[in-house]
């Protein structure tokens, strides 16, 4: 690694964003309208008063994949079917987000980008029959990282993500200039969601995110992260799992873990973890943290 490896880009970037009227690309062209790039944005819906002026497209439409990427140097693609549940066969769902990935991709490595960004997701590596996480909840090991082994099981969305980030690996390796960025989201909550939370007495499990283990992502810290990746444009492939767990404010972890974790390989021992995400590759890569961490009670007598 030289001396410069870790100091961003200072320069005015055009960066494609796809998807970009929804919460995530919102907050994603907020975040990099406050650093000063230009941004082409392209999504399905129109949005009234949206900040930059979004170009309505398919990105099932390899031709138009081309023209809207030509001329950027940097895509933020985050435009696919965001779910399992969204009324589709699964089988749509990974062929249509499979070729939405693939047009962008392969626009982006023959019109010459040299930084593509992901929005990957962290049902990629937590196998989940149809969509659906069922107890006990496997997990690779905990704290989990980005670095965790793909098992997407029958999940047609994780399917079309790992299919993805294998494809950005393979351009990557093709082009070793290229910057290429898998960043394997866990939940996105709005604020109302976490405000909610935060607020009632105590929760029961079903109304968290347990089989995630807790790991969710602010939008406005997501935002944040995006535009350091585009910033750093780190040669190579590399994936990241951005986030923490929420915070359960009358379970200690060493209790939290025995009852809801007790079967899963830790990689820390017991007594020094403090949450379920390894942050320490996004540290180290871009000196970032997430701000934003939500904390809740869990009620200790559900049935």
């Amino acid at each position: 690694m030289n001396a410069d490896s870790n100091s961003p880009s200072t320069s005015k970037l055009k960066i494609l964003v796809t998807g970009a009227t929804g919460n995530l690309g919102t907050a994603v062209c907020t975040a990099l309208l406050e650093h000063g790039h230009e941004i082409r944005a392209t999504d399905l819906r129109y949005r009234p008063n949206f900040p930059v002026r979004v170009e309505l497209g398919d990105l099932r439409d390899e031709l138009f994949a081309y023209r809207v990427v030509d001329g950027c140097d940097t895509v933020v693609h985050l435009g696919n079917h965001p779910n399992a549940f969204v009324g589709l066969s699964p089988q749509r769902i990974f062929a249509e987000n499979t070729a939405m990935n693939a047009h962008i991709f392969w626009a982006g490595y023959h019109l010459g980008a040299t930084c593509l960004v992901f929005a990957s997701s962290i049902q990629v590596m937590l196998r989940s029959p149809g969509g659906h996480r069922v107890a006990p909840y496997e997990f690779p090991y905990f704290p989990l990282d980005g670095e965790a082994p793909a098992d997407p099981g029958l999940n047609s969305y994780a399917a079309s993500k790992d299919v993805a980030e294998r494809l950005l690996r393979l351009l990557a390796q093709d082009k070793p200039s290229l910057s290429a960025t898998s960043l394997r989201f866990p939940m996105l909550p709005r604020p109302f969601w976490i405000n909610n939370l935060e607020s009632a007495p105590a929760l029961v499990p079903g109304m968290i995110n347990i089989g995630d283990a807790l790991i969710h992502l602010q939008l406005p810290d997501a935002g944040e992260l995006v535009a350091r990746v585009v910033e750093q444009r780190r040669p190579g492939y590399h994936q990241y799992l951005p986030g923490s767990s929420i915070q359960v404010r009358n379970w200690t972890m060493p209790e939290f873990i025995g009852h809801f974790y007790s079967h899963v390989p830790l990689r820390q021992p017991l007594e020094e973890i403090t949450d379920f995400a390894d942050g320490s590759a996004l540290l180290r890569d871009f000196n970032y943290v997430p701000k934003l961490r939500a904390s809740v009670n869990v009620a200790r007598d559900f049935h």
